[in-house]
């Protein structure tokens, strides 16, 4: 009896022909006569037969497929990096295999290690919050040893041996600033952050800095930072109902709207905002200026550099692209 995904092995006991004779049948070899090709191929077509590629990837030695870990599939962001990712692997005969890490660093480690396993020909990975905190690579730095093609993106880290496609964090961030303050006349702004633990955070987080301290403002208590929405919450109610602050720069989307909303329920005097924030957020404040990250280039140029990798693994330097940002 034929299972419900037929072997070679059990086509060739049923038909009494060698497994070789079988392959080749299926693969329309010229070394097989036309009546057998016929009769295993109408056999395989009856039952059901497909080939398992897994078993071809490790004959053939590449699978092409490329593995993605991403931090959260519900952030805008990381989708639109995916979209970017998958078009250009498809244009050029790869396919994505994605895995989601949740900010833990367990399951990215878990699926680093499946992955590692003969699946994919190259790994495109956003670190988790986790992995990016403590600043431990141990699962990473193996599949690199073992000569895995790695590309990193967003999040920065201190991995040498991989490349990398980022943005100018310091940048976006000292600019968005200036605009509170030259563009929206602010002279009390503050920046709302959720991720101030965190490499790029910091960055941002010093371009806020640098923009106030350029024209001569107060650098004392202006970062409003937490490491979960309701501890933002509370901080920010505080500062709103005692502070007069005219201007928020968010340094990532989820802090950014958290103000929005938090000023609307209080009812305080208009705001000024910016920072990073999903484009449809727009609608709630048609005064918003936003800085695009411009993430489906991002995860193009991070699916460029890894098919570049496997193509060519003696490339010994490590390339950081870092994509340009605007302001929208």
């Amino acid at each position: 009896m034929i299972q419900a995904r037929p072997t070679l092995s059990q086509i060739s006991k049923a038909l009494d022909l060698s497994i070789s004779t079988i392959s080749k049948s299926l693969s329309d070899s010229p070394e097989i006569s036309i009546s057998t090709k016929e009769k295993v191929q109408a056999f395989a077509r009856k039952c059901n037969y497909r080939p398992n590629s897994f078993a071809a990837s490790l004959r053939k030695g590449y699978t092409n497929n490329i593995g993605l870990i991403i931090p959260s599939v519900l952030n805008p962001f990381y989708a639109k990096v995916l979209v970017g990712i998958e078009k250009y692997l498809d244009e050029n005969g790869y396919k994505l295999i994605t895995s989601i890490s949740n900010e833990s660093a367990e399951k990215e480690s878990k699926y680093l290690s499946i992955l590692g396993g003969g699946y994919v020909d190259g790994v495109i990975i956003c670190v988790s919050k986790e992995t990016a905190i403590s600043n431990k690579y141990k699962q990473i730095d193996t599949l690199i040893g073992e000569g895995t093609p790695l590309v990193l993106f967003d999040r920065i880290s201190d991995l040498k041996r991989c490349d990398s496609v980022i943005i100018d964090d310091y940048k976006a961030s000292f600019n968005a600033t200036e605009h509170l303050i030259i563009n929206k006349n602010c002279k009390n702004p503050i920046m709302v952050t959720l991720i101030h633990q965190l490499q790029h955070g910091k960055l941002r987080a010093k371009g806020f800095i640098d923009a106030l301290k350029k024209h001569n403002f107060s650098t004392d208590n202006c970062i409003v930072d937490a490491t979960n929405t309701d501890e933002l919450n509370t901080k920010l109610k505080a500062i709103l109902e005692l502070k007069n602050v005219d201007g928020v720069y968010g340094a990532n989307d989820i802090a950014l709207v958290q103000a929005m909303n938090i000023n609307r329920s209080l009812n305080t005097e208009d705001i000024a905002y910016t920072g990073f924030c999903n484009n449809s957020k727009i609608a709630w404040n048609p005064g918003l200026r936003i800085i695009d990250q411009n993430a489906k280039k991002m995860g193009e140029e991070a699916a460029k550099l890894v098919l570049q990798r496997i193509k060519n693994n003696n490339i010994k330097e490590y390339h950081t692209r870092t994509i340009t940002t605007e302001f929208v």
